[in-house]
């Protein structure tokens, strides 16, 4: 019977994914304890032909030993832990579910970005410490007077400007690669990067982590925005220098930060992030919803049963 293998998993159960995969006539198994490195899912997985994965490497060594997987799904939207380049080398389908949590991500990142305009974060910091009155905060501009930059105007991203532009935002976005019909469609200025740094007040990251991007928010770049900008970041957490963004808060450079991804996560009981005044912190619930959860399970499950039965899944990547 030829087998399905969950590495890892944040899951309260995988009935549904057993109910598709084994209704399918396949056999689903789970890595027990889950697999957090190369050496863990090489040694649980080596019976499978199709792997479902959380948070796994599956790097090129995994691939290749383990010559039996032929196909590897993604639940999530990301694939930074998987190597494309050494699954089409060696002929494996890669798949992700590009449709998970856009509207959960789009408004936890709308909602830092208003939160962190409004100053709740170091109203709410001062009150708690006994403090009251929001003049120390000013200028404390309307939205429409803000510019509101967008970097990475993919799927979440447009959604961020859409439900932006309800609150009169001027919006920009960078994204070398989206067509000009996506900025468009709801009238969002297409703008360079040098120009999205120096115009910005509130820059939004949407992404993907790929060499290129790794520490685009870095002591350079942060010198090159408006004094006091603020920073969303519901994308990936190694996007941002944490070391550079907490000099920039406490100097500030940075007015204030919005975080629900950092460059290691969970996030150290020591990291400078914690106990600033001027930052919001989440961890890494951007994505969560019980609707977009149950939807998740059930789109990956359906790509590696379609794929177990000859057919290319819907969203393969390689």
């Amino acid at each position: 019977m030829k087998r399905v293998m969950i590495t890892d998993h944040g899951f309260p159960s995988i009935d549904l994914q057993k109910r598709i995969i084994e209704s399918a006539g396949f056999q689903l198994v789970e890595a027990k304890p889950v697999c957090k490195t190369e050496d863990e899912v090489i040694e649980r997985c080596g019976g499978a032909e199709v792997l479902l994965v959380q948070w796994a490497p599956i790097t090129r060594w995994v691939l290749q030993s383990l010559p039996r997987v032929k196909c590897v799904v993604r639940y999530g939207i990301g694939v930074n832990n998987i190597d494309l380049d050494a699954a089409k080398e060696l002929g494996v389908t890669v798949a992700n579910v590009p449709t998970y949590c856009l509207e959960e991500v789009s408004n936890h990142a709308l909602a830092m970005i208003l939160s962190l305009g409004r100053r709740i974060p170091q109203d709410h910091h001062q009150i708690l410490r006994g403090g009251w009155g929001v003049r120390r905060f000013s200028p404390i501009p309307a939205f429409s007077d803000l510019t509101l930059g967008i970097v990475g105007y993919g799927a979440i991203g447009r959604r961020v400007a859409r439900k932006a532009k309800v609150f009169g935002f001027r919006i920009v976005a960078f994204d070398p690669y989206a067509p000009d019909s996506a900025f468009d469609e709801h009238g969002v200025e297409r703008v360079d990067w040098d120009t999205i740094l120096r115009t910005a007040d509130i820059l939004s990251l949407h992404c993907p982590l790929v060499p290129e991007t790794q520490h685009i928010i870095s002591r350079k770049t942060i010198g090159r925005m408006k004094r006091g900008v603020l920073l969303v970041n519901t994308a990936r957490g190694p996007l941002i220098s944490e070391e550079d963004l907490v000099e920039a808060l406490k100097n500030g450079q940075v007015g204030g930060a919005g975080l629900d991804v950092f460059e290691e996560e969970p996030l150290a009981a020591g990291s400078p992030l914690r106990g600033l005044p001027n930052i919001i912190l989440t961890s890494h619930a951007a994505s969560v919803s019980e609707r977009a959860t149950e939807l998740l399970q059930i789109t990956a499950s359906e790509g590696a049963r379609d794929f177990l039965l000859g057919k290319q899944p819907e969203s393969a990547l390689a």
